[in-house]
């Protein structure tokens, strides 16, 4: 039998009831997990297996489900969830850091163009690596490696390409 790590008393089992899962920082219910309850102290504990993978879930549920611009929450959870540092972010979305956090204190909302951004930056670094580079680190890099600050000019770029640049079947550039 399990025991309490808070009290050492026993824990009861609880199965069927849904678990508020505020580790996360989010509004999450899981549902069908094992949780624990302590009847001296009260303490509930819940078994989660492979948090990896559901805090993946729930990243990949933010991007794809949600209609409305990222909350703060959800900034501060998919920048984690990318293993970022504000300043990191700030670098790869071409916006200074204070804007990262004033995003993630919630006392400036994210703009439509930069809330993609985010969304697509995420479902990049999930997706299947085609070498020993993540996707995550070749969008980073990709992304940091343009200026902060660009002009509009009318001088239109120039794209020069041979039939073998476009014959050729298409991969994901890595």
């Amino acid at each position: 039998m399990e025991r309490c790590p808070v009290c050492g008393s026993a824990l009861g089992v609880v199965r069927d009831k849904p678990y508020h899962y505020t580790e996360s920082g989010l509004n999450v219910i899981l549902i069908g997990i094992t949780q624990y309850t302590c009847d001296d102290c009260k303490e509930t504990f819940a078994s989660i297996p492979n948090p990896e993978q559901l805090h993946t879930t729930i990243a990949l549920d933010i991007c794809k489900n949600k209609k409305a611009l990222l909350l703060a929450n959800e900034i501060r959870f998919l920048r984690k969830e990318l293993g970022l540092k504000s300043k990191e972010l700030a670098m790869a979305m071409g916006v200074k850091p204070e804007q990262v956090s004033r995003w993630e204190n919630g006392k400036a909302s994210i703009s439509e163009s930069n809330d993609r951004m985010l969304r697509m930056i995420y479902r990049a670094s999930v997706e299947q690596p085609c070498s020993d580079i993540s996707a995550k680190d070749r969008v980073i890099s990709f992304l940091t490696s343009l200026p902060s600050k660009r002009k509009q000019i009318n001088d239109s770029h120039v794209i020069e390409l041979n039939p073998q640049e476009w014959m050729r079947p298409q991969t994901a550039s890595c």
